[in-house]
């Protein structure tokens, strides 16, 4: 990554290697450019950033994909979504980047699985079992941050326990040695929307779960210091807009 904007151009890759892998139609804005164009709430002419929307096309179990970008000098938040549809048993995959200087950030790859490892546990087996490597790559290097116990519980008891992150300030070179992990994370999520079979419970089953699980993971109150930053740059009404594109399946 050789863009002093490393956080946006990791992100960017993972969108491009998405889109050389599963047909995507991006829904773009009368304008003709991102879904969503951000603005300052407190400086209208100021850019915000933006929240670029695709929807999944063909024999596939994947729904939509989204980058969100949000902006505030100096910190450049990256979200990026790919989700499964709601009426399936695909995970759905996420990774996030928030760069604050040249060379420090944040990052975090996570997993929201779509069955309770209980009542399923051949499902965590049949979808899980080939990401051992390179978690275990990514937190086993000490040099990491990631390395240590997740930053925030709650979030994680919503999450697969194969989602690795750096919740504390951390430099670029890590992020540099933990991308390919998490590239190996993106490949098999798009692996597994051509080639998981496991048949669960019924897709309305699936879907009033689906549901429930999204409700709960975009919860002001699962994280209220991130939603509340969110708010702040560029105001409420378009906060919970974008969650809602969040939560709502386009298939």
């Amino acid at each position: 990554m050789d863009s002093i904007d490393f956080g946006f151009r990791f992100i960017e890759d993972l969108v491009a290697r998405s889109e050389a892998r599963v047909v995507f139609e991006e829904h773009l804005s009368a304008s003709g450019g991102p879904h969503l164009e951000l603005r300052n709430i407190e400086d209208p002419g100021a850019d915000a950033g933006y929240l670029r929307l695709w929807a999944a096309s063909g024999n596939n179990l994947l729904d939509r994909m989204i980058h969100f970008r949000l902006q505030s000098d100096p910190v450049d938040t990256q979200l990026f979504f790919l989700f499964g549809r709601a009426e399936t048993p695909m995970p759905h995959f996420h990774a996030q980047v928030v760069q604050f200087s040249p060379d420090a950030c944040v990052f975090n790859a996570d997993w929201l699985p779509r069955l309770d490892p209980v009542e399923y546990p051949d499902y965590f087996t049949e979808v899980f079992t080939a990401l051992n490597k390179p978690y275990w790559q990514a937190i086993n290097d000490r040099k990491n941050i990631c390395a240590l116990a997740p930053a925030a519980p709650a979030v994680a008891a919503f999450l697969a326990p194969w989602s690795i992150g750096a919740g504390r300030p951390t430099d670029r070179a890590e992020l540099d040695r933990v991308g390919p992990n998490i590239i190996a994370f993106l490949e098999h999520s798009l692996d597994l929307a051509q080639e998981l079979k496991y048949i669960g419970p019924s897709g309305e089953v699936l879907r009033e779960r689906d549901s429930k699980h999204l409700d709960c993971f975009f919860d002001d109150k699962l994280d209220p210091r991130a939603w509340k930053g969110v708010y702040k740059v560029i105001g409420e009404d378009m906060g919970r807009r974008i969650k809602d594109i969040f939560k709502t399946g386009l298939r």
